[in-house]
């Protein structure tokens, strides 16, 4: 049955809105999200099947009509670029046994030539989608197209392999755009509801390729009675790689954010914020996150393998075990390859039919079809006649057709439009690195030891763990289409702030989840700080204020959300463009390199600064001259520094690129109470200079001499935020472990004991308060056993980054992001039986937050003045 408009579909759909309530709590309007997503916290909540692109009830629009309306060009002169380099690479597999005479090779060393045009696809694609994401895909396609032409009737002029494996390698730019640059523009040139039938369209590259390209490539050679003739046909690549340059250059994403924004109710044609630059580390990690993408890469890797070895060894099963020559296997070749105009007009006909009605579908059908495939041809090697092998792979090809449009449909869809061209190019990464090493060097080497029936036998049971690994990612289609979603609707709610004039925050976080591994540290994470405001981070150990900063920072990235610093989307940007943007991180703990001098270590913060040199040279004083102390100490090394010190150094490094935005990790831990003093002195130099500071503190009245303001986190979520004296009173959040003195330090006649508020603090046997969670030797938080919110589901492969402290030198410049000294490990926390805790004086900072607040689902804490454990 259709979902209604206040019913959400799907596997774990949440919670259901009932619109009396508010949506999300970060700047989107309420009203703009009450069609849009749902209100759960599961890890499973899913957007209104309506808000989907290419979603929705009754079948999708005629081609004819989204062709008329958006062009024929671009379809088939794209069509047209991807036959000529497919045609020339099917004609190389039908050569193979004439490649192995005229150059010598064994069907190991054959297997190695088809593994580096596989690596040629690594070596292309991902520069070239990079390149494509970040300006015009028409420009690209066609110059890869034109160097190719030029470069694969040169192969025919080479003396030994040598020589043809590096043109080959140079001629693979031709088709190393064919399935990422290509599916790219097409995304965005053509309507969601089309993409199946236009992918469909395009695909027919690899039919024709298979067969009418066969058959000219073959017939060249078999007149001419020599191969080199053959690789002529790449020069048909010239007159359609001009023609590309007159085709339009579509806006990436328009399709989705129309439709989005059209079934939300808003204005379609607002303005809407571009998206940022991300450098390529960032970009893959950001697409590896997306939990059924992970699945497609992994199954596409299995999808190389079968390419492969099919393709090259297949040939060579024709010639050994049914003595085929070359005339006769470009026949069978032929017929085989025409199985591909039956299983792509399926894709064709119901692709978009599935996807309309259930998005996973098309991957569930993907991987159906690469199990068949993958039981058909083990079939067709065993079979006693010829035209029973015949048909049994025509059946097997049939079968396999519709998966790659499957898997672009889908990844379309899921994929952020400013990362589709990288994000195709790793399929082909995928299947190079795995497929085409594992297709063209074990199953050659295997050939060689046993024979080419039993290595092709092989292809059986991969392409069986391929299906498994697609109908697996299906579970997560919806989920990522959501988060595409999120996006949009994000995007427009910034840009129009803007719009109205709103003032710009200093930074902005929206809806930001983390992980370690498989571990959640954030949940759902919203703040925002304004510009000139000084705002204090508190929280128990291991809440996750280290792991927001070092996020913001970009020393790592989150799984969820988005990140903004003066405005612009910084949630994937590397630390250097972070510090551009004007912002900078003082990581807590000793961040400084003892081997090196004070001055030495001054001037790794003027790297910043690239190659001005005045500059750096008038920030290096600036910092001595707010820290004097260090003047008389520049040639002495770091390490025999003071702790206060050697804190103050590590301030002035951070400082001396003017941020705009300054982040402190427990600025004072530790150190004496003058020098406590000192350092926030100058913190609040820094804020009435113009800077927005954000400071981490564990000692609540510490942060009343600094801010107004606190955001309060406990496992994960932020719990409050609003002015500290109305933190002050909330006794569900403060539970202090250390209360000596408390009652004269919050001056509201307010004194508390070890079992006031409302219940005891739990304490260890060592007297500190007990931490589900507590910070590693780095800094980072690392989460307790039982973390709240949705399981934890992060894709296992995206574990913590191990960036912490090290002696190569700071991961961002300016941001102290790394040094030689990690901080040591955790002090103990506060004893409830003593009057002093860690660091300054009781007296001097009052509330300490040594423990996070027990739940009622805890049970009872110790009686007063007891120590830990529940009893």
């Amino acid at each position: 049955m259709p979902a209604t408009g206040d019913q959400l579909v799907g596997e774990g759909a949440g919670e259901l809105y009932r619109g009396d309530e508010p949506l999300f709590s970060f700047t989107v309007p309420d009203e703009l999200l009450q069609e849009a997503i749902s209100k759960s916290r599961h890890k499973e909540a899913i957007a209104d099947v309506a808000l989907m692109p290419g979603v929705g009830e009754g079948k999708p629009p005629p081609l004819r009509a989204i062709l008329r309306a958006s062009g024929y060009a671009p379809l088939v002169l794209l069509t047209l670029a991807a036959i000529v380099p497919n045609m020339f690479g099917q004609g190389i597999n039908l050569i193979g046994n004439n490649l192995e005479k005229s150059f010598h090779l064994h069907d190991a060393g054959l297997g190695a030539v088809a593994f580096v045009v596989s690596v040629a696809q690594l070596v292309w694609a991902v520069p070239l989608g990079l390149w494509a994401d970040r300006g015009s895909r028409k420009l690209v396609s066609a110059l890869s197209l034109l160097v190719f032409a030029v470069l694969a009737p040169l192969m025919a002029l080479a003396p030994n392999v040598w020589w043809f494996v590096v043109l080959y390698l140079l001629a693979a730019v031709g088709s190393a755009v064919n399935n990422t640059v290509h599916n790219s523009y097409l995304s965005d040139a053509y309507p969601t509801e089309g993409r199946s039938r236009v992918f469909s369209w395009h695909y027919l590259n690899d039919p024709i390729a298979q067969t009418l390209g066969v058959l000219v490539f073959g017939g060249i050679v078999a007149v001419t009675n020599n191969w080199r003739w053959g690789l002529a046909v790449g020069a048909l690549g010239i007159p359609i790689g001009l023609l590309l340059f007159r085709i339009r250059e579509p806006d990436k994403g328009t399709n989705e954010s129309s439709h989005i924004l059209k079934a939300a109710g808003m204005d379609v044609h607002s303005e809407q914020e571009k998206a940022p630059r991300v450098l390529l580390g960032p970009a893959v990690t950001r697409l590896l996150r997306i939990r059924s993408l992970y699945y497609e890469l992994v199954a596409v890797a299995v999808l190389g393998f079968v390419g492969v070895s099919a393709s090259l060894f297949g040939n060579l099963y024709f010639v050994r075990v049914w003595h085929l020559h070359t005339a006769s296997r470009s026949h069978v070749y032929a017929i085989i390859g025409l199985s591909a105009f039956i299983g792509l007009p399926i894709a064709y006909s119901v692709g978009d039919r599935l996807f309309r009605r259930n998005p996973q579908a098309p991957l569930v059908l993907a991987g159906i079809c690469i199990t068949v495939y993958g039981l058909l041809f083990t079939v067709s090697l065993y079979m006693p006649k010829l035209w029973l092998v015949v048909v049994f792979q025509f059946l097997a090809n049939a079968a396999v057709a519709p998966i790659a449009i499957a898997i672009f449909q889908t990844l379309a869809a899921t994929a952020p439009p400013e990362m589709r061209s990288i994000c195709f190019a790793m399929f082909g990464v995928y299947s190079a690195v795995f497929g085409g090493f594992a297709g063209g060097i074990i199953l050659g080497a295997i050939s060689d030891a046993s024979n080419v029936t039993t290595a092709l036998t092989f292809i059986g049971p991969v392409c069986a763990l391929g299906g498994l690994l697609l109908v697996v990612g299906s579970r997560f289609v919806r989920r990522d289409i959501t988060l595409v979603i999120e996006d949009v609707l994000e995007r427009y709610a910034e840009g129009k702030r803007r719009q109205s004039g709103g003032a710009i925050p200093a930074l902005q976080i929206h809806n930001m989840d983390f992980y370690y591994g498989t571990q959640q540290v954030l949940f759902d994470v919203n703040l925002e700080v304004a510009e000139g405001d000084i705002v204090a981070l508190l929280g128990t150990n291991g809440a996750g204020k280290s792991t927001l900063l070092r996020a913001v920072a970009g020393l790592d990235h989150p799984h969820r959300g988005v990140i903004r610093i003066f405005g612009t989307n910084c949630t994937y940007l590397e630390p250097e463009q972070i510090i551009d943007l004007g912002a900078a991180l003082l990581v807590g703990g000793k961040m400084t390199f003892p081997g090196l001098t004070v001055r030495e270590n001054l001037r790794i913060g003027e790297h910043s600064f690239r190659r001005d040199a005045s500059r750096a040279k008038i920030a290096l004083d600036d910092a001595v001259g707010v820290f004097p102390e260090l003047e008389s100490r520049l040639d002495q090394p770091a390490g025999t520094l003071s702790g206060g010190e050697q804190q103050m150094l590590a301030l002035a490094r951070v400082m001396m690129t003017k941020p705009r935005l300054l982040m402190i990790d427990e600025l004072a831990f530790g150190l004496a109470p003058m020098t406590v003093e000192r350092l926030m002195d100058i913190v609040r130099q820094v804020n009435a200079d113009g800077a927005t500071v954000i400071l981490v503190e564990q000692s609540v009245n510490r942060a009343m001499t600094l801010a107004e303001r606190a955001f309060f986190l406990e496992r994960g979520e932020v719990r409050f935020e609003g002015s500290i004296s109305e933190l002050l009173g909330r006794d569900d959040l403060l539970r202090p472990v250390f209360l000596a003195g408390v009652g004269s330090a919050l001056g509201n006649g307010a004194t508390h004991h070890a079992g006031g508020g409302t219940g005891p603090s739990r304490t260890g046997s060592n007297g500190a308060g007990a931490r589900s969670a507590g910070e590693d030797d780095h800094g980072r938080d690392v989460p307790g056993p039982n973390p709240p919110g949705p399981s934890a589901s992060g894709p296992s492969a995206s574990g913590p980054s191990a960036s912490g402290p090290s002696a190569s030198g700071p991961s961002g410049p300016g941001t102290t992001a790394t040094g030689p000294n990690p901080p040591g490990p955790n002090p103990p926390g506060p004893n409830p039986s003593g009057p002093t805790p860690p660091g300054p004086a009781a007296g001097t900072d009052g509330l300490w937050l040594g423990g996070p607040t027990p739940r009622p689902e805890d049970g009872p804490g110790p009686a007063p003045g007891g120590h830990g454990g529940r009893e």
